[in-house]
């Protein structure tokens, strides 16, 4: 076969087209990838038999009539312009589009639809009863009455995540635990061992008479388990290691440029993601390049957020606990690989996740 002789390169920013007497070679070099097309004039035979190829003369093969040459160059011609306009307007359209999520997220978190607010005290308590099915787990049931994994393990005292088909579960309409008064029990005790209010104990279950409760008489406890098993935030994931810190970074979709990250990259291949600390869920769904996403509020103006998610464990309106499973980490949105994303917010303004877990990480 002939060898190719050179011609000339053009280049238009990622593209890199070369012409060459016998062919056209396109380059587009992308983000991930290098795409590489190459397009083969045919050259006529001039009517001899491919046995007889040898004979030929080689400047026979390598020579393209000027009418040829129009016609190719047309043709390169209206493939670039064709590859411009799908590759690189859509390329433009997607970079807007990220700052666009940018801005989404940034007004989403200083809304007020994202501020936490207390739970309704007036809420009355009903017990509903749900029959377990198949392919149901515990975080499924949860996320559907609204309500934490430990509030349906404690009510019905269970001690795995197994959950046996057709059982009956007892499930409150918010979060507590109900418990049997023991023979000897005082709601004094109850209390302390619960470290829940007497006061909250007695308003819940409406006892006219604190100072005498029945033995084996079913009780309440509104928020049985501590709200927070420590005054800080705690470790989200079971991942420790951190891929990107908090601050300018270069973009890793862009190597050219540098943006800021607000929040931490931490390692964690499809594990589980906890509350970093009590609140209200206020935000659960998508959210443009950050994929599935959370956003929790807490007392006193703080905010969290959990993103690229690959499943979601609880609704909007829900209140979760301190180390509460949510979700499990993924790869969703605008990502290079599974991780958690995740920011601490301060009255709506990024803070460094991490001066929070150099003394303490659980």
């Amino acid at each position: 076969m002939a060898n190719r002789i050179f011609s000339r390169t053009f280049k238009i920013k990622r593209f890199s087209i070369s012409f060459f007497s016998n062919e056209i070679v396109i380059v587009f070099i992308g983000d991930k990838k290098i795409h590489i097309k190459t397009i083969r004039a045919r050259i006529p035979s001039r009517g001899l038999k491919r046995k007889r190829a040898p004979r030929i003369n080689p400047s026979i093969r390598t020579r393209i009539p000027p009418r040829k040459k129009k016609l190719a160059f047309a043709l390169s011609s209206a493939i670039i312009a064709i590859v411009l306009v799908f590759s690189l307007y859509p390329s433009r359209q997607k970079e807007a589009g990220v700052v666009d999520d940018e801005t989404i997220k940034k007004n989403l978190l200083e809304s007020k639809q994202t501020d936490y607010s207390s739970p309704e005290k007036s809420q009355k308590l009903v017990i509903n009863e749900h029959r377990v099915v198949s392919g149901e787990s515990l975080h499924k049931i949860a996320k559907k009455y609204g309500v934490s994994v430990d509030t349906i393990r404690g009510t019905n005292n269970l001690t795995s995540e197994f959950l046996q088909i057709g059982v009956v579960l007892k499930i409150p309409n918010k979060d507590g635990i109900l418990y049997k008064v023991p023979k000897g029990g005082g709601l004094v005790a109850i209390a302390r061992k619960y470290r829940v209010s007497l006061k909250k104990i007695i308003e819940e279950n409406n006892l006219k008479n604190p100072d005498f409760v029945a033995t084996n008489a079913v009780l309440f406890i509104p928020d049985a388990k501590p709200l927070n098993i420590f005054s800080g935030f705690l470790w989200p994931s079971g991942g420790r290691s951190i891929t990107c810190g908090y601050g300018w970074r270069r973009n890793p979709f862009d190597l050219k440029s540098t943006e800021f990250h607000p929040g931490l990259d931490i390692r964690s291949n499809f594990q589980s993601v906890r509350a970093s600390k009590y609140g209200k869920v206020t935000y659960s769904g998508w959210l443009g390049s950050y994929g599935k996403c959370i956003i929790i509020a807490h007392p006193g103006g703080w905010k969290t957020l959990y993103a690229h998610l690959s499943r979601i464990y609880v609704r909007s309106g829900q209140y979760v606990k301190q180390g509460q499973g949510i979700a499990l980490s993924g790869n969703t949105g605008r990502s290079t690989g599974a991780h958690l994303h995740f920011e601490i917010l301060k009255d709506s303004r990024n803070i460094n996740p991490f001066i929070y877990f150099r003394k303490r990480r659980r």
